[in-house]
């Protein structure tokens, strides 16, 4: 009792002077115990105990270490008795001291066999075994311990420790993968860079495979590291040049990486210095240039340029980093032909002016377009921005270059399959049948032994005319075709058999009797301007021939809506123009350019630069603006594409005819057309509580449409024509000022996706508080001085109300402190002189105002 009352309190000692129990400290050592076990002395050792059958009970730590007396036991076996005890165990031994035996143990001592699980415990090294290799390969993922040990190869210590350093492993990227992978997870790009230097420089004479997802995989990795650290950058292409000239081979997407990548960053000098570097042995196909051209658009490459403001829209500089190395690696390339691509690319990243460029450039060196459907996006978006000299060249290379070698093509193929017929001659065969003394047999006869196998179009009418009805002409077309005659295939005599079938005897007559020649009538042009002239002239029996003509030649009954279309658009019938658009929508079509710049050229009335349209006898230009407007917004949410330069000319005459209403309405249908949707949707359900009557057009320049309708000339003229309307003595000077009505329209734009320019905006406001409240002088302008003449307002009022409209106090760029220099600002030697020469009907009256 006192013994165990003595060691509790020994315990409890130990514990108050801070001791932990046994079992905290063996909580505390197992970690180091785990450090040590890593160490490759300690896997050594466990290894040898492993494979060593000595009872761990004959181990002696008193003279020699355990890996001596481990590796001693192992050369001398010890020898068993019949008892099945071995000598030197814990009986005494020969060679030892007597005072070192030990007395024998009252428990049984059994050996420690090396089982399956303390083989696993740590990789098998120095083996000869391919199988076994592969073995500790397939088993290496399941032992995070074993991996850290294998992967740590990014140095040159330690030779023959390593799996990879054996030789039949030192292709084997079953295991190079897997210590790939561990060292990513573990040391992401630090990991990634031991893996290369183990390929590189620890073991000699690795090939990195060259194609499948394991190639990918591993130049992958190395080429992503290169891009972040340009030296690696630089022994992982001239790895793969070396390995290429040695294999042969190459993998497919070392130079999309290499050069993309670099592009895709900004680096577009190194871009072009790796292009030249790799150009003789990974870039076999001069085409491949395409793939890496949407990464030289991309806006990192672009990062270091500045956009220039041109006619109100964002244009491209000229030394746009990544299409300056695009047009160099070009240049270095012979045998390419990527026209198409190329210009198709630079549209749908938005860089038109640089696609014209792009298309000299390629043009010069030999790259064409192959066809003019190929041609055709480049000339819509010329057509499309105003660039009317670019179009026009366009136009001009395409019909030089495509049409007349399309034409030449097919001339040849016809010529090649048609075989040749032998045709009489078209006025000898008229006068044949209008020879009276012969009949049609006679006739036939005739042709038929002189082997004639076609007639024309005049011996076709002359031998129609001869006859009696439309029965007689079915009957001797009938003749001619079993005697092996022709008609042709011509729209005259396709019109001659279709009336005669139909016995439209009136029609037919009048076809014969014309005056016109049958070339004519295969010219939809001139048929047109016929129509509408009988129309206008209410000739009825020309006009439906003229119908009947243009059904024939435009049978899909698209041309026909348009033809009706521009026909009462000549005839200034627009009601009933805008009924036949009406059919057209209904129906799905589209209206081509062609109507709308007819539309555009008749309707609206033309004028002076800066001046309105004169007016028309009856008519104002208020109502021919409308029309136009009405008409385009039903056409252009169906597919139609209007040009910018119609919305601008739209807009110019309703705000210098002062339609302020209607040219607010017009604004912000364009804001909704041509915004982002993703602002308009909330818009498009406040205008129409239904939805939007028609789907948005799918163009991708729509943005563009908005900073080349609403330029920063549109801006500014939206501002002044806010200041034009005349004050009635009877407002209330109490409500917001009406002339910042042009303020309040630019922000609600603004807010549908319009970008305003401030700078000119504000130049605006100014310009118009010179003319309200300046001196000495009245304007030159005779609608300024009546707007100046019906001010109800102080400076300090109406410049309050700006701030208002706009919605910030920073809109006259840090003059809102000195208001005097906004209603008063000094005028230019030239203004006084203007303003001098102005003769006023009666005395000039200065209005005084509250002052500063």
């Amino acid at each position: 009792m006192a013994e165990d009352q003595t060691r509790q309190d020994r315990t409890k000692g130990q514990q108050s002077d801070g001791l932990r129990p046994a079992s905290a400290n063996s909580l505390l050592m197992r970690p180091a115990l785990l450090r040590l076990l890593k160490r490759p002395s300690s896997v050594s050792i466990l290894q040898s105990l492993a494979l060593t059958p000595t009872g761990i009970e004959q181990l002696d730590h008193t003279h020699r270490c355990l890996r001596c007396q481990s590796r001693a036991n192992s050369q001398q076996p010890a020898q068993v008795d019949n008892a099945g005890s071995h000598n030197g165990g814990v009986r005494r031994s020969q060679n030892y001291p007597a005072h070192h035996t030990r007395p024998p143990m009252s428990f049984p001592v059994h050996e420690i066999e090396p089982t399956r699980e303390i083989e696993n415990a740590v990789p098998t090294f120095h083996t000869d075994n391919l199988e076994a290799s592969k073995y500790a390969t397939k088993d290496l993922g399941l032992r995070p311990e074993a991996l850290e040990f294998e992967s740590d190869i990014g140095h040159t210590n330690d030779p023959g420790t390593r799996l990879v350093d054996q030789p039949e492993n030192r292709n084997n990227f079953d295991l190079w993968e897997e210590l790939l992978r561990f060292r990513q997870r573990r040391y992401g790009d630090k990991g990634t860079l031991d893996i290369w230097e183990a390929l590189t420089v620890r073991v000699d004479g690795v090939c990195i495979p060259l194609s499948g997802a394991r190639a990918d995989f591993f130049w992958k990795s190395f080429v992503d590291l290169g891009l972040k650290r340009e030296l690696l950058l630089k022994e992982v292409v001239s790895y793969a040049v070396s390995l290429c000239e040695r294999e042969g081979g190459c993998w497919s997407q070392l130079y999309e990486r290499v050069v993309g990548g670099l592009l895709d960053r900004g680096m577009t000098n190194q871009a072009v210095e790796y292009h030249r570097q790799l150009q003789n042995t990974h870039f076999r196909n001069p085409d491949d240039l395409v793939k890496i051209l949407p990464l030289a658009l991309s806006p990192t490459s672009s990062a270091s340029t500045l956009p220039i403001t041109l006619n109100g829209f964002q244009e491209e500089t000229a030394s746009h980093p990544g299409i300056k190395a695009f047009k160099d690696m070009c240049r270095t390339t012979d045998g390419h032909s990527i026209w198409s691509p190329v210009i198709k690319i630079f549209l749908q990243h938005g860089y038109g002016t640089e696609a014209l460029k792009m298309h000299d450039f390629l043009v010069q060196r030999g790259d064409h377009p192959q066809t003019f459907e190929e041609m055709q996006p480049l000339l819509n978006w010329a057509y499309h921005v105003s660039k009317k000299r670019a179009y026009k060249r366009l136009l001009e290379y395409s019909d030089q270059r495509l049409l007349a070698e399309t034409s030449a093509e097919g001339s040849e193929e016809n010529a090649e399959n048609i075989p040749e017929e032998k045709t009489l001659k078209d006025d000898m065969g008229a006068r044949l049948f209008a020879t009276q003394a012969l009949n049609i047999e006679t006739i036939i006869a005739g042709l038929k032994m002189f082997g004639v196998t076609a007639i024309g179009p005049r011996t076709l009418r002359e031998m129609a005319a001869r006859a009696k009805d439309s029965h007689d002409i079915l009957e001797k077309l009938k003749k001619l075709k079993q005697s092996g005659i022709s008609v042709g295939n011509s729209v005259f005599s396709q019109l001659i058999q279709k009336l005669a079938a139909e016995n439209r005897s009136i029609l037919l007559s009048d076809l014969l009797s014309s005056d016109q020649h049958p070339d004519a009538v295969e010219d939809a042009r001139v048929q047109e301007s016929l129509l509408v002239s009988y129309y206008i002239a209410k000739d009825s029996r020309q006009y439906n021939l003229s119908l009947a003509i243009l059904t024939e030649l435009l049978p899909d009954g698209q041309g026909l809506y348009e033809v009706h279309f521009r026909k009462h658009v000549a005839a200034a019938e627009w009601r009933t123009a805008s009924k036949v658009v009406d059919e057209m929508t209904l129906c799905g079509k589209v209206m081509s350019q062609d109507s709308m710049d007819f539309m555009v050229q008749q309707a609206l009335t033309p004028r002076r630069v800066g001046h309105r349209p004169p007016t028309r006898p009856g008519l104002s230009d208020r109502d021919e603006v409308l029309f136009v407007f009405k008409i385009l917004q039903r056409v252009v949410p169906a597919g139609t594409h209007a040009s910018s330069s119609i919305w601008v000319e739209l807009l110019k005459r309703l705000g210098m005819g002062h339609y302020w209403s209607e040219l607010r309405e017009c604004c912000r249908w364009l804001a909704r057309q041509y915004g982002p949707p993703e602002r308009n949707q909330q818009l498009w359900a406040q205008r129409s509580p239904s939805g939007p009557a028609s789907p948005r057009p799918k163009y991708g320049e729509d943005q563009l449409m908005l900073d080349l309708i609403f330029s920063p000339k549109m801006q500014y003229a939206i501002v002044e024509w806010g200041f034009q309307e005349r004050i009635h003595p009877e407002t209330d000077p109490q409500q917001l000022v009406p002339w910042v009505r042009g303020l309040l329209l630019l922000r609600e734009l603004e807010q549908a996706g319009v970008r305003l320019r401030e700078a000119w905006i504000r130049r605006a406001c100014r310009s118009r508080l010179a003319v309200l409240f300046n001196q000495p002088g009245p304007s030159a302008r005779r609608l300024n001085r009546r707007v100046r003449e019906s001010n109800l307002w102080s400076p300090e009022r109406l410049i309050l109300d700006m701030f208002r409209a706009w919605g910030k106090s920073s809109l006259f760029g840090g003059l809102e402190s000195r208001p005097e220099l906004l209603a008063y600002p000094h005028r230019s030697p030239l203004s006084l002189r203007r303003t001098a020469r102005v003769k006023w009907r009666g005395p000039y009256v200065r209005r005084k105002y509250t002052t500063f």
